[in-house]
């Protein structure tokens, strides 16, 4: 099936404006994805050193003491410490 063009040359000059109007919305898109794909990398990264360093306290202060320190919840950092190993003693 061939497309037919169409035969005055506005037309075609309408449908070649168009047609990068439709490029140019599409790499906008595309530039827009990449930077998100960026932005949940650095999250990903942002939130798996958060969770290290709440491990890190639980291991030191406790559940219970990082819980009061953190204002967050002990059963949250209970989760959190358990999913990264942390052994049961640490947890109380």
């Amino acid at each position: 099936m061939t497309t037919r063009l169409p035969i005055d040359e506005a037309a075609r000059a309408r449908l070649r404006e168009a047609q990068k109007a439709e490029v140019t919305a599409l790499k906008r898109v595309q530039t827009a994805d990449t930077a998100r794909a960026r932005a949940r990398t650095a999250l990903d990264s942002t939130e798996s050193a958060l969770a290290a360093a709440k491990v890190a306290l639980v291991r030191t202060s406790g559940a219970s003491r990082a819980a009061l320190l953190l204002n967050e919840p002990v059963k949250e950092l209970r989760r959190v410490a358990r999913e990264s190993g942390v052994k049961p003693p640490s947890l109380t």
